[in-house]
């Protein structure tokens, strides 16, 4: 239907990437770094995401419970409005 994501798609599959480290993100996504790095830093702000530490000396990024919440909104939305193919198991 559409070529174009918006940006409410695509922080729906960010937040659907949970516990992740970046490059999974960014691959998964199709976003570039700067593009994944700018999302990743509103979200965090925002408190719908946070980073820890991997036990390897990376990080990932867990989805807060304010983030859950906004996915299964998210999803809704977006299965309503036949905009993706996403999991009804979060909605």
């Amino acid at each position: 239907m559409f070529n174009k994501r918006s940006m409410p798609e695509i922080i729906l599959e960010i937040l659907q990437t949970e516990g992740k480290r970046k490059t999974h993100i960014m691959y998964r996504t199709a976003l570039t770094y700067p593009q994944l790095t700018r999302y990743l830093d509103v979200l965090m702000d925002r408190g719908l995401i946070e980073k820890k530490a991997d036990g390897s000396g990376g990080e990932v990024f867990k989805v807060t419970d304010r983030g859950h919440d906004l996915s299964k909104h998210l999803s809704l939305a977006t299965s309503y409005l036949g905009l993706g193919d996403y999991d009804e198991k979060t909605a």
